[in-house]
């Protein structure tokens, strides 16, 4: 058997039952094989259900790499076409095409939302599960008001979305998985919008009563209700799905690189503030650099925030060993100044968890979130 670049060869077998497998080989047939040596002089054993073989190809294999296989050319010399699956790297790339043009800003959602609970809607009414359902999502996100926000951080950065489907696979559902809720909101409203009508006008269908009334034929101010409440039913579900495909963009710029030197985390965290909402937007990351002594990870995250009336702000922080370096922009001069009045403040608190502070600055200037994709999951072909 010969495979030329992807392809495998085999000649005689060295077991008398390899003669019965290769008489049976059908072009097209797909079979599951294990390399039993490494390629070595362009021959290879290999062994495909109880048949062991001599095969002659000139890839990369490796004693005990188990092989997807697919029968090209049959005769005295079989040619087997090895079939590759696609590598992380590209299975990412393809999951981000699909969701980068869908996605957006999670404030976005946020501010739809209320105002939908405002009732600036008002002319197009919710149906209550809805409206029930929207006001129980946002009700869960954590407040910064809340003297137990310190607290409840962590727990809501478990929940932000990012290990939806982890928690998923444990069964470990719950009903505070924001990601976990925006879909049971798509749920609720998607069978609403298909049906073109909203669920209040499901009270037509009503058991036989002895002296029935007619049922009124919808006059047009009821059917512009309908179709208004159904536009906005489909407005809050376009919102919904880009804010699950704006997860789904960070989970994807998490998953493990094959380089852990470059493996980044990133999530954004909804926080409400009075009746308003912002969103702590984290990147975490391995720094890749040479600096520092002996096997001590160098490790950097970014902070993007924007509450009132501070404005927008960026934090980095660089922690080696225990070493830190913080950095903090702003875009407002005065929230600047006020900073800088309380680094003192911050450096004693640094300090006081078992921190060396090395750098403790901060600076007027952009506060903008950059880079959001690692590297390895750009999607512009600079070769082209």
């Amino acid at each position: 058997m010969q495979i030329p670049g992807t392809k495998i060869v085999l000649p005689l077998p060295i077991q008398t039952s390899g003669k019965s497998l290769l008489q049976n080989l059908q072009p097209g047939q797909i079979l599951q094989g294990t390399a039993l040596s490494d390629n070595i002089n362009d021959s290879i054993r290999l062994q495909i259900g109880v048949t062991r073989l001599i095969a002659q190809t000139t890839m990369k294999i490796s004693a005990g790499q188990p092989l997807t296989l697919q029968v090209e050319k049959v005769g005295n010399l079989p040619e087997l076409r090895v079939l590759t699956l696609p590598s992380q790297t590209e299975l990412k790339a393809a999951a981000l095409k699909n969701v980068l043009p869908r996605q957006q800003p999670l404030p976005q959602l946020l501010k739809a939302m209320t105002q939908i609970l405002a009732g600036s809607n008002s002319t197009s009414p919710l149906p209550p599960p809805v409206k029930q359902a929207v006001n129980s999502l946002l009700m869960r996100i954590v407040s910064i008001d809340d003297p137990a926000f310190k607290a409840q951080i962590s727990n809501a950065l478990q929940l932000s979305g990012t290990q939806s489907e982890a928690r998923l696979l444990n069964q470990n559902i719950g009903t505070t998985d924001f990601k976990l809720n925006l879909l049971r909101l798509i749920g609720l409203i998607k069978p609403l919008i298909s049906q073109g009508k909203p669920l209040e006008q499901t009270i037509l269908v009503q058991p036989p009563q002895v002296n029935p009334s007619p049922i009124p034929t919808p006059t047009a101010t009821a059917s512009q209700e309908t179709s208004s409440t159904t536009k906005l039913l489909f407005d809050l579900f376009k919102h919904l799905d880009g804010a699950v495909a704006r997860i789904q963009t960070n989970q994807l710029s998490s998953l493990p690189t094959e380089d852990p030197a470059r493996q980044v985390w990133q999530f954004e965290l909804p926080i409400r503030q009075g009746n308003s909402f912002d969103l702590f937007h984290f990147r975490i990351g391995r720094d890749g650099s040479k600096s520092g002594e002996g096997d001590e990870t160098a490790w950097s995250l970014t902070l993007h925030m924007n509450l009132q009336p501070l404005g927008p702000m960026k934090i980095r922080l660089h922690l080696l060993g225990e070493v830190i370096s913080t950095v903090i922009w702003s875009e407002m001069p005065d929230t600047t100044s006020l900073i800088k009045r309380h680094l003192g403040k911050l450096r004693t608190g640094l300090e006081s968890a078992g921190l060396e502070v090395k750098k403790l600055d901060a600076f007027q200037g952009s506060a903008k979130i950059k880079n959001e994709l690692p590297n390895e999951h750009s999607l512009l072909n600079e070769k082209a």
